[in-house]
């Protein structure tokens, strides 16, 4: 059998199928987690979020690293040894439902997500060399749909026969996914800082660059209008989304309980939720992508903004829930609103910044969703076990206010800065500042 070519693959049908896999191994693996750890793992509301501290914690200090990392070595190679750590962490959960297990494994998720995160975007913004990539990115989430769909079935049925068994079988795929990967990924347009090839100069060259690409991303902050006030949404945002992640199944599942009527287990009622979800989640990725290929990126302030109000009605309504059906419609709005965040996000920022340091720009912005996640996860998941899960979900909603803030302050800045001065250029890693 004659080896493959990778000059053959097409990065943009390639972005695609990864992005459809990836959802469908993490559906398959996380639909039914909560009910995995807290039937058989017997974990509280502070253990959960514990869990999404540590992830969190260990991701913001691999983030930075390993966006440097993808400019300066390779993209390709990021994104390859992420998959495969990330497959280690879903097998190790998956042996045992103990705490501490899953509490470490979390370093694994961790270092595998930061590899991929960042260098999967820039890595397809090189290789399709698109002006717009937004509507790739849209496209890429609607299609994760529908892996998200089947990944999430997959779950609830594997679920019914062992609890553990949505987390082996993901890890599984995924490990021969990342040999999948490795065969026929191409990596064309990268170019690498050049080197002679000695250790101490690569290290020293390697020094070099960063420090380069440290200071284009602080004159990005100050040349970019309204870049530090995303930041600060997207920190805001993280403190909400931790306890949302990790509560919002619990609270569903111990103080609203499922109805008798339909003789389904937990673990398929969460499978199903997360099917309506991705279906609901198509319709609004594909308004999305319509309006931004009618408005460019101008328009995404404007979409974040409104997707915010949204989540926040959302998460009130869902927390003050006393029926199942009800908490399911608030639930059902939250959950298809909530990925549209990060294509939306990453579309804004890569056509504002120079290829050289995309990925370390996108690491940013990830370090700041996961600093709110670390500062918001102890604090929540404690007003949860000291009152009830409805209280930290209460609490949550609440950062959601300054992000909305910070956004209405990004249009306006965006406004100012569209009619008193010419269009910006990207920022290069050659400019000093």
């Amino acid at each position: 059998m004659p080896p493959l070519d990778r000059a053959r693959t097409d990065p943009y049908r390639l972005y695609l199928a990864m992005r459809v896999g990836l959802s469908f191994m993490v559906g398959m693996a996380f639909t039914t987690s909560v009910v995995y750890r807290i039937e058989e793992g017997g974990l509280d509301p502070f253990q959960l979020l514990m869990i999404g501290t540590v992830l969190e914690a260990t991701y913001l200090l691999f983030q930075l690293p390993t966006g440097f990392l993808a400019d300066l070595v390779s993209r390709r190679a990021c994104v390859v040894a992420g998959f495969g750590v990330y497959a280690g962490g879903l097998l190790w959960q998956g042996l045992t439902s103990e705490f501490w297990v899953h509490l470490a494994a979390q370093v694994l998720l961790a270092l595998g997500a930061a590899l991929w995160s960042g260098a999967l975007e820039s890595w397809v913004a090189d290789e399709t060399r698109r002006a717009e990539m937004t509507p790739v990115y849209l496209r890429a989430t609607q299609l994760g749909f529908i892996g998200g769909i089947t990944g999430s079935l997959l779950s609830g049925v594997l679920a019914s026969v062992a609890l553990n068994l949505p987390m082996l079988v993901g890890g599984a795929l995924m490990a021969l996914g990342t040999v999948a990967l490795a065969l026929m990924m191409p990596e064309r347009h990268f170019q690498r800082p050049a080197k002679d090839g000695r250790v101490t100069t690569v290290l020293r060259q390697a020094r070099t660059e960063a420090g380069v690409q440290v200071r284009a991303s602080r004159r990005a902050a100050r040349v970019v209008p309204g870049l530090v006030l995303l930041l600060g949404m997207t920190f805001a945002f993280g403190l909400w989304s931790e306890s949302y992640d990790r509560l919002s199944g619990a609270f569903l599942l111990e103080e609203i309980g499922f109805p008798e009527t339909f003789g389904l287990e937990p673990a398929m009622w969460f499978a199903l939720i997360s099917c309506v979800v991705a279906l609901a989640g198509i319709g609004l990725t594909e308004w999305a992508g319509r309006r931004t290929a009618r408005l460019g990126s101008g328009g995404i302030i404007g979409m974040l903004a409104g997707f915010t109000v949204v989540s926040l009605v959302g998460v009130i309504g869902y927390s003050l829930s006393g029926a199942f059906w009800v908490a399911i419609g608030f639930l059902l709005l939250l959950s298809a609103a909530r990925p549209l965040y990060e294509p939306l996000v990453n579309g804004w920022l890569v056509v504002r910044v120079e290829p050289k340091v995309r990925a370390t720009a996108l690491s940013a912005r990830d370090m700041f969703d996961s600093g709110g996640q670390i500062v918001g996860g102890p604090v929540i998941g404690a007003v949860g076990s000291a009152f009830s899960l409805r209280a930290a979900l209460l609490t949550g909603a609440a950062v959601l206010v300054p992000a909305i803030l910070f956004l209405f302050g990004m249009e306006r800045k965006a406004k100012t800065a569209d009619r008193d001065e010419p269009r910006n250029e990207p920022i290069t890693a050659g400019d000093r500042g």
